[in-house]
């Protein structure tokens, strides 16, 4: 037998999804699944943009069977440099900074291709969205953690901490930062003093920011979301990721974009081209109807607002109130291993509940679990969390 061609490093340094072990707990559960775990919505879309509401005989045979433009289609670019403009604050953003892409993951992934070098080093805000790590390796940069403040017991640092905490993982190579705002998985909202501090360090050292703002438009605390790219020196230095899956609840659509300075913007595009081409003509439509609609993210918002109290309320372990997103970050360090706390998860599949595990998100949290009380609908949410809690106590 001859000899098989070797596998790339990065592939051989990406490790096997932390939720396999609970995936494979299922199988000895024959009920209901309740999947707390994923960052989804049972909410459906707005209806104008719904693809069963869309009449594909009033477009042309041509455009929807063809490629797209590479960039994304004129019409959904310029409505959403109008969004851009008016809820970012982006007075500078025109269509040549947009990029469509398959999703944010995508749009991301992108970014990171298009800025940064093996060898590179990217500091990542921590408690962080788990597949930035991935991606990053996927490129030969090294990811270096920056924990922040998810801790329920410790709160999270001033300014001045958070931009020396910044400054001590500064070296030679480190080329870029990513942030989220709100945060995925804890549900921070970075106000004016977290950026400043994000934005003094990235001026200081000629950084790149990639900004994640997925959750921009689910925030409870009263607070605005503020796009880094608006500070002062950001704008020519910030690659900013948003999405329709998040806002609108169109995941399964895959239709994100980034947005960059315009020589940026084109090195986006290349990366995209080179991996998709071009978003389905169809899924891009979709989105223009979307943000058509002038009533579906606050009615979205205050039921989210909803669901994230009602599962507050439920569930026993300790919990920070989440300024934003669509998750809990649970702390139940009480019932588990400060190394491990997947045994504790494991139980809870075995009930038929997934969680996130929380040294997913970093490696300072694997006491922490993440739940999503959006993913399913709210008798099934307190039915997960009921599930959780007698698990708790039977320890």
């Amino acid at each position: 037998m001859g000899k098989v061609p070797k596998l790339s490093k990065a592939s051989q340094k990406l490790p096997l999804s932390i939720f396999t072990r609970l995936y494979d707990r299922l199988e000895n559960f024959s009920g209901e699944v309740i999947p707390l775990q994923i960052g989804d919505t049972s909410v459906l879309p707005p209806e104008a943009a719904r693809l069963q509401s869309i009449a594909f005989e009033e477009i042309e045979a041509k455009k929807l069977y063809a490629y797209s433009p590479p960039k994304g289609i004129e019409q959904l670019r310029e409505m959403i440099v109008a969004k851009l403009r008016t809820e970012n604050n982006m007075s500078m953003a025109s269509a040549a900074n947009v990029q469509i892409t398959s999703g944010a993951t995508h749009a991301l992934s992108c970014a990171i291709r298009a800025v940064l070098d093996p060898g590179d080093e990217l500091l990542v805000l921590s408690p962080h969205w788990p597949l930035i790590n991935g991606i990053a390796a996927s490129c030969s940069v090294k990811p270096v953690e920056v924990p922040f403040c998810a801790k329920v017991r410790n709160g999270c640092p001033t300014q001045k901490d958070l931009e020396q905490a910044l400054e001590q993982y500064i070296t030679p190579a480190t080329a870029a930062l990513y942030m989220s705002t709100p945060n995925n998985p804890d549900g921070f909202v970075y106000g004016e003093k977290e950026i400043s501090a994000v934005a003094a360090v990235a001026n200081r050292h000629n950084l790149w920011v990639v900004s994640d703002e997925v959750y921009e438009s689910y925030i409870y605390s009263g607070d605005k979301h503020l796009s880094i790219a608006t500070w002062p020196g950001m704008w020519e230095k910030t690659i900013s990721a948003f999405s329709f899956s998040k806002t609108f609840g169109l995941a399964g659509l895959r239709l994100g974009y980034a947005v960059a300075p315009r020589d940026v913007a084109v090195s986006i595009q290349k990366m995209a081209n080179t991996t998709i081409y071009s978003v389905p003509f169809v899924t891009q439509h979709c989105a223009t109807r979307a943000l058509a609609d002038d009533e579906f993210v606050a009615a979205t918002r205050a039921d989210y607002q909803s669901r994230r109290d009602l599962a507050i309320q439920s569930i026993s372990a300790d919990v920070e109130v989440p300024m934003g997103s669509t998750y809990l970050f649970v702390d139940f360090s009480k019932w588990c291993e400060a190394s491990d706390c997947v045994p504790l998860l494991e139980r809870f599949a075995d009930r038929g509940v997934l969680l996130a595990p929380g040294a997913a998100f970093g490696r300072e949290y694997a006491q922490y679990a993440r739940l999503c009380f959006t993913s399913v609908p709210n008798e099934k949410l307190v039915e997960g969390i009921q599930r959780i809690n007698e698990e708790l106590l039977s320890i």
